[in-house]
C-alpha cells in the first residue's frame, strides 16, 4: 500500500525556494541550504492524527529571500496543524485555515518592509487538509492541485495569475495565452501587501474517493503539460516511482526551476 510522498528538486536554479509540509515534516533553513547540492525526497507513512495537513509553498522566483516566505508558511501551518485536531467540521477547519494564511501574510509582510534582505519575498502556496472523510484544498498562487482516479486526471484549483483571469474573463484562449506576456504574473499570494487587506486562500470542497491528488509547484506545471503528468501517474502504480519521474522530466530543461511534487493516496 502507497504512503504519502514529496519529492523536490532545485532544479537548475541557484536558490531553492520550495518547501512542503507532510505529515509534520518540512524543510528547516539549514535542510534548504543543503538543497544546493542534493535532491531530497522523504516518504512518509500514515499519520496517526484523525485531521492531516499536507502543503506545497513555493518561494516566488526573482523576489528575495523566497526561501524565508516558503519556510515561514510550512512552519506556521505545522504549528496550526496540532490545533486543527480540536475542530469537528471540515468548515471549521478552513475557518481557522484561513486566519493563519492572514497570519502568515502579516508576518511575511511585515518582515519584508523592515528588513531590506527581506524586501519584497513573496510565496504561493496549496494545501490539503483531511479528516479521512471530508476534505478541502487551500490555494493562494499558483501552484495546484490535482486528483488522479480511473485514468482521470483533474486540475481542482484556480492559479491566481492574470493569465487564469484572461481565460476567466474570456478575452483570451489557452492557445493565445501563451503568447501573453504578463500570464504568470500572480494578483493573490503570501506577501501581497495592501493597506487594510486581509489575504484569503481560494477554497475547492472536491469530492474525491479512492485515487490520489497531487500537490506541486509551478516548477512541475510550467514544464509538463498536463498530459504528461496524466502519461506518468497511469504508467507508475508505484508513488515512489512516479514522484521521482514527475522531478526527473521537470528539470531537463536548462530553465528548469525548483519542483516539487507530493503524492497522497486517498483511502475510504
Amino acid at each position: 500500500m502507497n504512503n504519502p510522498i514529496c519529492y523536490s528538486h532545485i532544479g537548475k536554479r541557484l536558490n531553492y525556494e520550495d518547501n512542503f509540509l507532510i505529515n509534520g515534516i518540512y524543510l528547516t533553513s539549514d535542510m534548504q541550504k543543503q538543497m544546493l547540492d542534493n535532491q531530497c525526497y522523504f516518504v512518509t507513512g500514515d499519520a496517526p492524527s484523525k485531521v492531516c495537513l499536507f502543503a506545497v509553498s513555493d518561494g516566488m522566483g526573482g523576489h528575495n529571500a523566497g526561501e524565508v516566505a516558503s519556510l515561514i508558511c510550512v512552519q506556521k501551518l505545522a504549528e496550526a496543524e496540532k490545533k486543527l485536531q480540536q475542530y469537528h467540521s471540515i468548515k471549521e477547519m478552513v475557518a481557522y485555515l484561513q486566519s493563519v494564511i492572514a497570519e502568515i501574510n502579516t508576518i511575511v509582510c511585515n518582515l519584508s518592509n523592515s528588513h531590506e534582505d527581506l524586501q519584497g519575498m513573496g510565496a504561493t502556496l496549496v494545501l490539503f487538509v483531511t479528516t479521512g472523510i471530508d476534505y478541502a484544498i487551500l490555494n493562494v498562487g499558483d501552484s495546484r492541485a490535482y486528483y488522479f482516479i480511473n485514468d482521470r486526471l483533474n486540475q481542482i484549483t484556480k492559479d491566481n495569475t492574470e493569465g487564469q483571469r484572461m481565460i476567466d474573463l474570456g478575452l483570451l484562449t489557452r492557445k493565445e495565452l501563451l503568447n501573453f506576456p504578463a500570464r504568470k504574473n500572480l494578483n493573490r499570494y503570501i506577501g501581497y501587501d495592501q493597506n487594510g487587506y486581509i489575504l484569503q486562500a481560494d477554497v475547492y470542497y472536491p469530492s474525491l474517493e479512492n485515487g490520489t491528488l497531487l500537490l506541486c509547484s509551478d516548477g512541475i506545471t510550467d514544464f509538463l503539460p498536463d498530459s504528461k503528468i496524466f502519461k506518468i501517474l497511469c504508467s507508475e502504480n508505484d508513488l515512489e516511482r512516479a514522484g521521482k519521474q514527475l522531478i526527473t522530466e521537470a528539470i531537463v530543461a536548462n530553465n528548469a526551476d525548483n519542483a516539487t511534487a507530493m503524492l497522497i493516496p486517498l483511502r475510504r
